[in-house]
């Protein structure tokens, strides 16, 4: 039985709240957010879904590329060659959000933010994976795969490379069989979990 190709879509404002609820489920046991948002945390699913949403928000309001597959059994958040930090006019605007979301974990956050924008490569120009996460229950059906093509083919035909970082050590495979190579691996404010830099140059 051959399985049915997943329909990737290009996300408009009204699919925030979708996407935001596909990608806090996708990082529900995600090493670094298991760090700031703990297991067991009160409304912890209600505080993912306010930060991916907010995410998902203030991407699409700046029309950058948002992508959903199937009935949003995943998402990917991207940014342009060029245009990947985020201005902190978006940063102020999100911040009740934030805050909502990390409670005390706040100043923990933000200081990680900072930690891998610092790392950030400035050239050459790039795509960016901000956030790319499947549903729990849609996992292993190529729905990353389908995810990641829908920018790694249009970046090949115009010989731009890709940026990530990881911090699920069992989404290594999946990048790296898509070109991506891990660069280095640096820990969460020097103690926290472990977070891949993963570069891809265009095939």
């Amino acid at each position: 039985m051959t399985t049915a190709p997943v329909a990737v879509t290009r996300s408009a404002k009204p699919d925030q709240a979708a996407i935001g609820a596909a990608l806090a489920d996708a990082f529900s046991d995600d090493p670094v957010f298991a760090w700031l948002v703990p297991p067991g945390t009160p409304r912890r699913e209600e505080r993912m879904q306010t930060f991916f949403t907010s995410m998902a928000r203030s991407y699409l309001r700046r029309s950058k590329p948002v992508f959903q597959a199937g009935a949003s059994g995943g998402a990917a958040i991207w940014s342009a060659p060029g245009a990947w930090a985020l201005p902190p006019t978006e940063i102020a605007r999100e911040a009740p959000s934030a805050t909502k979301a990390f409670g005390s974990s706040l100043l923990r956050a933000l200081r990680t933010q900072l930690q891998v924008e610092s790392l950030h490569p400035k050239e050459p120009k790039h795509w960016y994976l901000a956030y790319l996460g499947v549903r729990c229950d849609s996992q292993g059906q190529g729905v990353g795969s389908a995810l990641l093509r829908e920018v790694l083919s249009k970046a090949d035909v115009d010989g731009v490379p890709a940026y990530l970082e990881s911090s699920n050590e069992r989404n290594l495979t999946l990048y790296q069989r898509h070109g991506f190579r891990i660069v280095e691996e640096i820990k969460a404010l020097g103690y926290g979990p472990t977070i891949w830099r993963m570069w891809r140059d265009p095939s």
